[in-house]
């Protein structure tokens, strides 16, 4: 068994003890927010917005999402089409440490 893959198991382990030591808390709902992006605009631009007008966010098409929970980064990703759905491809999770 090489290095990473002890690493790897070693981190298996480590993650299985954490998820038992939650297991009461596993069927719990937490609502995800998944933001595109996000800007300002002042009140008249507000009033003057009409259908089929555009708002410009802070970020280009190619810089994907970010899932939030309890307005704490989660994971970064990117837009999908699922079918006639819209899903989130998980590309990076973010371990925040507290």
């Amino acid at each position: 068994m090489t290095s990473n893959e002890q690493d790897a198991d070693s981190l298996r382990t480590s993650n299985q003890a954490s998820i038992e030591a939650w297991r009461d808390f596993l069927d719990l709902s937490v609502p995800l927010v998944i933001e595109l992006g996000h800007t300002r605009l002042k009140v008249r631009e507000i009033l003057e917005l009409e259908a089929l007008g555009i708002i410009q966010l802070s970020r280009s098409t190619g810089e994907g999402v970010d899932v939030e929970t309890d307005n704490r980064l989660l994971a970064r990703g990117e837009i999908i089409m699922i079918e006639d759905r819209t899903g989130v491809r998980i590309n990076e999770m973010i371990v925040q440490e507290d």
